[in-house]
């Protein structure tokens, strides 16, 4: 309910101030549960992700969102999920693992923090939670300079399945190979 009030507020201010464009909406999976995943510029990213795409996004945050009260109620309300970065965080991912099992979305920026350098780069975890839920992960490019009435762009790619991975045993260097295709299907957008 307050994730809809807020998109209903804030979805339309954002979509006039940044002048949002969404390509390739037809790539959203129409049914299960999936992982969206998105190059990580400005911390306006989720918000401008939220606002424009159609179905409700349960992001990644980064634990110290979580330390003041009244953020971490709205964080919490939005069914964001705090992540310890730099670690193997095994509270969110039995929370985003959950949030998947359920059938819905789960939003992901691969890379763990803004990246300011535009060189992508990717965690493991993004591959290791598609394959161990299932699902797909659905590749997003944000396009934008981040200033008012400038034209920002979300392009939205064509889902990626790990199905040949499920009954594998994979390393960290696999997850992270897998993380790192997925940063490229990302950058390919960008660039095209």
């Amino acid at each position: 309910m307050f994730y809809n009030i807020i998109k209903i507020i804030l979805g339309p201010i954002f979509s006039f101030l940044y002048k949002v464009k969404v390509e390739g909406m037809n790539n959203l999976p129409k049914d299960n549960g999936f992982i969206i995943c998105a190059n990580h510029i400005s911390a306006l990213d989720p918000i401008l992700v939220a606002a424009a795409l159609p179905v409700r996004i349960s992001f990644l945050a980064k634990n110290e969102l979580f330390k003041n009260f009244i953020l971490k109620y709205i964080l919490n309300s939005l069914e964001m999920i705090p992540v310890k970065r730099g670690e193997a965080d095994l509270k969110s991912i039995k929370l985003s693992l959950k949030v998947l099992s359920q059938k819905k979305v789960l939003g992901i920026f691969p890379e763990g923090t803004r990246n300011v350098t535009g060189n992508l780069k990717a965690e493991p975890g993004v591959s290791m939670l598609a394959i161990r839920s299932k699902v797909v992960v659905v590749p997003i490019a944000i396009k934008s300079d981040y200033k008012f009435f400038r034209k920002t762009t979300i392009v939205i790619g064509e889902p990626r399945g790990f199905d040949e991975y499920y009954d594998q045993k994979l390393s960290t260097d696999d997850y992270k190979s897998l993380s790192a295709n997925l940063m490229k299907d990302i950058n390919d957008l960008i660039t095209r």
